[in-house]
């Protein structure tokens, strides 16, 4: 019977959740570790330092694009240089983005939604670098690029920018 009631005090002891330690045995309390890993102060930092990386990735994901697209398939002719391939460049450059986003281990949601956001941004501004670096961009993509791309869109204005100066406000 003394079994049993020693059984049945220690089953309320666990249920009530204090534990007995027997005398002379030196107990702490395990208290809850801060956990640090993904939400620490340093992965934090890094996180906000690679958004601009991701950003830049985006970028650098669409030169490629359109440089690949342009050496496959040429000049378009007539029309824009820019504009008449405008989607497929997009396209291409959205999965060269997330490509080179899992290869470089930014896999978190913001970090590939700056990459594409930087795609974006290099579809609808590359002109304009292009305007004050065409000595560069004609070593890369030829010089017949370059002076389509100067003859075609405006130097300070993004690629529809005119678009929108047309619509009524």
């Amino acid at each position: 019977m003394a079994n049993l009631d020693t059984f049945n005090d220690r089953i309320t002891r666990i249920n009530k959740g204090s534990q007995w330690a027997p005398e002379g045995v030196v107990h702490t309390p395990v208290q809850k570790a801060r956990r640090k890993g993904r939400n620490g102060p340093i992965a934090r930092m890094f996180h906000t330092i690679s958004l601009p990386m991701a950003f830049a990735l985006g970028l650098l994901a669409m030169a490629v694009a359109r440089y690949a697209r342009m050496a496959v398939s040429g000049l378009p002719e007539g029309g824009q240089v820019l504009t008449s391939t405008l989607a497929l460049d997009a396209v291409l450059g959205v999965v060269l983005a997330f490509i080179l986003c899992q290869i470089v281990q930014m896999r978190s949601i913001s970090q590939v939604a700056v990459a594409v956001i930087g795609t974006g941004a290099g579809a609808l501004t590359m002109h304009m670098v292009v305007h004050r670096a065409p000595e560069i961009f004609a070593q890369f993509f030829g010089p017949a690029w370059v002076n389509a791309v100067l003859s075609t869109t405006e130097p300070n204005m993004v690629l529809y920018g005119h678009l929108l100066q047309r619509l009524p406000v």
